[in-house]
């Protein structure tokens, strides 16, 4: 998010001046940065001619856990923090998120005359209807509040704009500082205070970069908001790009200051490993214990492909960056797209090649493994026995094409992955493509280890796209097939989503009871047409077979027509009689046309339509988290026996309920589909112990006493299931821990994942 009118002394990177655009299309708009996001453009890399590379992945050399630094986003939700879907954002796991209000109408404070009037209103409702969102569960993710947003400094403020410590005065800006912790404060959501972006670009900074009232500025904030609130986490400097000789000051400066940050951040760079270890050199020299690192913003927009996007996020894995956030370029500030991961809106939001890319990158579970990178690509991979498979995340940062080789060496030191003395490969590839149904399965192999080794070659189509290599026993599980969602009666007519139109030549009959709804749509004149609607990626429709019955045409989005015959000896008047290939997840139109002709055996030519079943995609690798308190005998539902009782407006808990009891004896059961479960409840002084079993399986006993309370933490989790439908049964058992002053068992939710 950088806006400069002058040029800054050189970053250790190629740059030109530039900003952070939005698709703002007037003259002036387009020579600023929106809000959060300007840059320094870095030059466009040069389309790499293919050549064969060779990277390497080594199962033998185990670290530590993956931190998935990267998975966050920068005004990647709507205004009020409700979208996108928790299915398309639950799948990421992010763990940042970034936002003040931006360009939010009413121009925040300045816009208010330097008050807390309706447009900082709008502004600090916005960001902490987000952060109330993604700071509770299931994300449990950081917010970064952007304060100088809030003050309306987000390249739209006027050119009379009185900025911080103006003239040396900073009363104001300390009362605006006052103003923004005391509504955090009373909100009760927990954030970060990120002071002012960019400040080394005049679009959002005015007074020059590292001048003496920036630090003036800085120092008026930092010491006020401590003041306030001794334990806040405050976040700086946020400079538009890594810069060396930048950092070294600020760092010298605000520790003599006694203003330095909680978390040290800055945004894009070249490559985030090597300017988090400069970034610890110059705090080493400084004698400056370390500090958290985040890249607020990262990713130019020529960048911003499935291929780069994997290169940066296999460099972020190793840097040590606790986290970062993915910078927006298309739809400031408040469209709800991830950073453009998702396209459309509402529950018309599809997936992206990019999107999937962090989903395969969200998946990379268990403990990281040793990789070697080679040119211009770069590997990141983990090893998982719980799951049962390794995984790998390959992408380049140059454009390059032609054959990499994944040698996997050190299967030796993992069996577990082997069946009959093979392993099972898959590759994926995750083409660059603005919609995305999934990833396209290119190898799909059982290859013999030899000296513990295998070689996997991988064609890398296009440069901008990006590609995954799973390690399983025996294949990992297939990306599951769309499910349905929606069925809409024929007789549902308009000419919006969803609903039915209908040519000439068609009736409507009503009271029939073997059809959905009782109606059905019918026509017996040649060539008369109907037509669905509908949002998904396939669609099955629903008419009468009988005795009397005729012929049709049947086609989607104007493709080849299929002809359906829809005579049959015994009537079935609301089953499936077509089914359509599996499209791409958006706006599809099925036409349906009457032939007026029919089966030698029928005695007539009538076609009578009952309904369409719209099905969706389903993601894979997606955790759904279902609330304790839904209730039910179906799929993704609790029961319970007596003996349990609710309560409700439980702030520290999923959805504010918890199912409870203190009847030994009792017993809940949840019911779901998916490839692994995890239990969460209540661990405070006075919770006694549950038994938890699954699909009728041996019990573990589970205490749920705790000298400290966790509301929503999770208590037990499933191994790896085989796909399917699977039971998870909870019996109160009346016991507890000597510790504990109560029997009490509370129920807060469950997670269901999907392989």
């Amino acid at each position: 998010m950088m806006n400069r009118s002058s040029a800054p002394p050189a970053p250790p990177l190629t740059t030109q001046p530039c900003r952070r655009a939005g698709r703002l299309r007037s003259a002036v708009l387009s020579l600023l940065a929106v809000s959060a996001l300007a840059c320094t453009f870095l030059a466009a890399p040069a389309h790499a001619s293919a050549a064969d590379t060779t990277v390497a992945i080594d199962l033998s050399q185990s670290g530590a856990a993956p931190t998935h630094a990267g998975a966050g986003f920068l005004y990647g939700l709507t205004q009020d923090g409700s979208g996108p879907a928790d299915s398309l954002l639950q799948p990421l796991q992010p763990a940042l998120f970034r936002g003040g209000g931006a360009r939010i109408s009413g121009g925040g404070w300045i816009g208010d005359g330097y008050t807390a009037g309706a447009g900082y209103r709008a502004r600090i409702s916005a960001a902490l209807s987000q952060a109330k969102r993604v700071t509770a569960a299931p994300y449990g993710a950081s917010y970064h509040l952007l304060v100088s947003d809030l003050f309306g400094a987000d390249t739209t403020q006027p050119a009379n704009t009185a900025y911080p410590c103006d003239n040396g005065n900073c009363a104001n800006w300390t009362a605006f500082i006052d103003q923004v912790v005391s509504d955090v404060q009373v909100s009760g959501v927990k954030v970060s205070y990120d002071i002012w972006n960019e400040p080394d670009g005049t679009g959002f900074w005015q007074r020059g970069v590292n001048s003496a009232q920036y630090y003036q500025m800085w120092d008026a904030a930092v010491r006020e908001i401590r003041r306030l609130v001794p334990s806040a986490s405050v976040v700086g400097p946020s400079y538009s790009g890594y810069n060396h000789s930048w950092l070294d000051s600020w760092l010298a400066q605000t520790k003599a200051d006694g203003t330095l940050p909680n978390v040290l951040n800055w945004h894009f760079g070249t490559d985030p490993a090597a300017d988090a270890a400069d970034a610890n050199s110059l705090m080493a020299a400084h004698s400056i214990p370390a500090i958290p690192l985040t890249i607020n913003e990262y990713l130019f927009s020529q960048q911003q492909n499935s291929a780069y996007s994997a290169w940066f996020l296999d460099r972020l894995a190793v840097s040590g960056v606790s986290a970062a956030a993915h910078a927006i370029w298309s739809d400031c500030c408040g469209a709800g797209t991830l950073d453009s991961l998702l396209t459309g809106t509402g529950s018309s939001q599809q997936p992206s090649g990019q999107w999937w890319v962090y989903q395969a990158y969200a998946q990379l579970t268990g403990n990281r493994v040793a990789a070697t990178n080679s040119g211009a690509m770069a590997v990141f991979a983990t090893k998982d026995q719980s799951r049962g498979r390794a995984a790998a995340l390959l992408g380049n940062n140059s454009g390059q094409s032609g054959t990499t080789t994944v040698t996997v060496n050190g299967l030796s030191a993992t069996p577990w992955l082997l069946s009959g003395g093979t392993v099972h490969v898959t590759v994926q590839r995750i083409p660059d493509q603005s919609q995305l149904v999934t990833p396209i399965t290119v190898t799909d192999t059982a290859l013999t280890p030899s000296n513990g080794s295998i070689s996997v070659p991988v064609n890398v189509v296009s440069g901008t796209d990006a590609y995954t290599i799973t390690l399983s026993p025996n294949g990992v599980a297939p990306t599951p097939p769309p499910v349905a969602t929606t069925t809409v009666d024929a007789n549902s007519t308009g000419a919006g989503t969803d609903q039915f139109s209908y040519s000439s030549g068609w009736g409507v009959a009503n009271g029939i009871s073997d059809m959905y709804a009782g109606t059905a749509n019918w026509t017996q004149t040649a060539g008369s047409t109907a037509q669905f609607q509908f949002q998904g990626s396939q669609v099955a429709l629903h008419a009468v077979r009988d005795t009397d019955q005729g012929t049709m045409t049947v086609s989607v989005d104007g493709s080849a027509p299929v002809t359906l015959d829809d005579y049959a000896a015994t009537r079935n008047a609301s089953g499936i009689v077509w089914t359509s290939p599996v499209l791409a997840s958006g706006s599809h139109t099925l036409t349906v046309t009457a032939t007026g002709n029919r089966n030698a055996n029928s005695s007539g030519s009538t076609i009578a339509l009952d309904s369409a079943d719209i099905l969706q995609a389903q993601p894979s690798g997606t955790t759904v988290t279902v609330d304790a308190n839904t209730t039910g005998t179906g799929v993704n539902q609790f029961s319970y026996s007596t003996g349990w009782g609710l309560a409700t407006g439980i702030s520290d808990m999923y959805a504010g309920t918890a199912n409870w009891s203190q009847t030994a004896g009792s017993t809940a059961t949840f019911t779901f589909t998916g490839n692994k479960v995890a239990l969460h409840a209540v661990r405070d002084v006075d919770q006694e112990m549950i038994a938890v079993s699954l699909d009728g399986g041996t019990e573990t006993v589970v205490d749920d006493y705790s000298p400290t309370r966790n509301a929503s933490g999770t208590v037990w989790t499933s191994s790896s299931l085989a796909s399917g439908t699977h039971t998870l049964h909870i019996r109160v058992t009346g016991n507890h821990n000597p510790s504990s002053s109560g029997f009490n068992a509370a129920l807060d939710s469950a997670d269901v994942t999907t392989n």
